[in-house]
């Protein structure tokens, strides 16, 4: 799964990396608000569909709507007209090309998802992996190919329409004859409505401070913005990759086993947490040197943007609701999913004011935490034990000190070299501590299985 995530990040970091520089600020913009408009619509339209295969029996899924089916249909084409209907009379900024070639991506890439959840829920992660391996390669290779022999935004939307679909297609070959698998959790209609309303919480929460730059301030100013809040898809996608293994584990297991459910969270947290944890810190001393190498002096101004979003890192370490959603207590996590689109809001008024465009940024790292709080708290309570029972603080924090101090000697023993000497030294570092931690993590891991 992890493997699978890294191609399509290598893809997209290319892609970024030779966009920032080759395109004017404004078609730089332009092409990431595609992918503004396409996020948003899918998870509305999807409404936590992936969430509840991972979390409930895929049968018990088709049940349901097949007993529902009026109110399903109706539901569903309400949620996906709304959104496409924004893009069509609201996206001023669009051709109508553009946007029916928007509409068009976000339709496929939902059925992409939906058969790619079938597939991981049927254990069929090689499927997953090649499937992601021919999107991926198709995706760098035409976005190269059209950047280099004229820019159009056009048919770059026509390549990504075509590789959607191509890549439903294999996945939906790849699981049609497949039998699958249970869950320990039938389909209830009122849990779906929770996990659909936290995934349009989430999405809406990831987006806004975005959508207002967009709206209210120009297109230069939201690629700017985009750059330097830009969270690098690599944690995601580890988190992803495991939140999902964690959901399908804990799905099958009894709720019970205590001992189980705190092993989980440990060896979650741990593992991602050394390889989180040394990059927060490169990313944080060596803050300068790597984005005007990513993006160019032409982004500098973004840095502060940047500084202020990667303080958000450490706290992607682990599933933090796993356990809610497994006791059907998705009430709880949409009211964290408000909470944090709340708290974020009056965060923005609050410090917009203040620092500009970081203080949009700090607002949305600062309810992040407050959310992973009020996750951990809950789960604490439904356990009955304490946070510290299933949640390894000590060990976190001690994660995250060796990393800050190895990080901070090899970055001032490097300020006596160029800026890209010193950069080349921080990630060595940083690399070589991963690896060591990594397998350090894995083989206590083996020693305990």
């Amino acid at each position: 799964m992890i493997s699978s995530s890294i191609i399509r990040l290598s893809a997209q970091l290319i892609i970024i990396f030779l966009f920032s520089r080759q395109l004017p600020l404004a078609a730089y913009g332009l092409y990431q608000s595609v992918w503004l408009y396409v996020n948003v619509m899918s998870v509305i339209a999807l409404f936590g569909l992936p969430s509840l295969i991972l979390s409930a029996s895929v049968s018990s899924v088709r049940q349901w709507i097949s007993e529902n089916k009026i109110i399903f249909t109706t539901f569903f084409l309400l949620l996906n007209i709304a959104p496409l209907a924004y893009v069509l009379f609201a996206a001023t900024e669009y051709s109508l090309t553009i946007k029916l070639l928007v509409i068009a991506i976000t339709v496929i890439q939902n059925i992409a998802i939906v058969t790619e959840t079938i597939a991981i829920k049927n254990k069929k992660e090689k499927l997953v992996l090649i499937s992601n391996l021919i999107f991926s390669t198709g995706f760098l290779a035409c976005h190269l190919f059209i950047l280099y022999s004229g820019y159009s935004l056009q048919w770059i939307l026509i390549s990504i329409t075509l590789l959607f679909l191509l890549k439903s297609l294999l996945l939906f070959w790849g699981v049609r004859t497949e039998q699958l698998l249970p869950a320990a959790q039938a389909v209830a209609a009122k849990q779906w409505f929770y996990l659909g309303l936290t995934d349009i919480t989430g999405v809406i929460f990831k987006w806004l401070d975005k959508w207002l730059i967009l709206a209210f301030i120009s297109v230069t100013q939201f690629a700017m913005y985009f750059n330097g809040s830009y969270e690098i898809p690599i944690f995601g996608l580890m988190l992803s990759a495991v939140s999902n293994i964690m959901l399908v584990d804990m799905a099958s297991t009894n709720k019970q086993e205590l001992n189980t459910i705190k092993s989980l969270f440990e060896h979650s947290s741990l593992l991602l947490a050394s390889v989180v944890f040394p990059s927060f810190c490169f990313l944080f001393f060596y803050s300068n040197e790597f984005f005007t190498f990513i993006f160019s002096e032409k982004y500098a101004a973004a840095i502060p943007v940047f500084v202020v979003s990667i303080f958000v890192l450490p706290v992607r370490i682990t599933n933090y609701t796993a356990v809610l959603q497994v006791n059907n207590r998705n009430d709880l996590i949409i009211k964290g999913a408000l909470i944090d689109l709340l708290l974020a809001i009056v965060f923005m008024a609050i410090l917009y004011p203040l620092l500009h465009l970081p203080g949009l940024a700090m607002a949305f790292v600062l309810s992040t935490y407050v959310q992973a709080g009020y996750y951990l708290w809950h789960t604490a309570k439904l356990l009955n034990k304490k946070i510290s029972y299933f949640f390894p603080f000590k060990r976190l924090l001690f994660l995250l000190l060796l990393s800050a101090t190895i990080t901070s000697v090899f970055y001032y023993i490097g300020t006596v070299f160029t800026n890209e000497q010193n950069l080349l030294m921080g990630i060595i570092a940083c690399a070589a501590l991963i690896v060591v931690l990594l397998w350090y993590r894995l083989k206590k891991d083996k020693r305990l299985v």
